[in-house]
């Protein structure tokens, strides 16, 4: 509901800031579950009427710059990729970041340095 909006990204920005300290300190396995939450729960909120992909791969861009990770390819390149990205989001609506994590690890793998 659009009037829950205010409050959800409140607390979006709360639960990513105390997931931050714990993803940057090291890099592994907690990084990729915060990059996953960043990514999933933004996209379960969806603040937008539209542009909610655009904003949220510029907010995903950022977070990479201030970890010092490389840039990576954000939007799946093929069928297969968006059909897996999707049922990776959809776990992320249930709070189930390992899908979407995976993800994360294979685009981290993937990126030119």
């Amino acid at each position: 509901l659009p009037h829950n909006v205010p409050v959800l990204m409140r607390d979006y920005g709360a639960d990513l800031s105390a997931r931050w300290a714990e993803a940057s300190a090291l890099l592994g396995p907690l990084t990729l579950e915060c990059l996953a939450f960043a990514e999933g729960r933004f996209l379960t909120i969806h603040p937008f009427t539209d542009f909610n992909g655009r904003t949220i791969r510029l907010f995903l861009l950022e977070i990479l710059r201030r970890l010092d990770l490389p840039r990576v390819v954000l939007a799946p390149e093929d069928e297969a990729g968006r059909r897996f990205y999707f049922q990776a989001l959809e776990a992320a609506d249930n709070c189930d970041w390992q899908p979407l994590s995976a993800i994360w690890e294979t685009r981290l793998m993937s990126a030119q340095p």
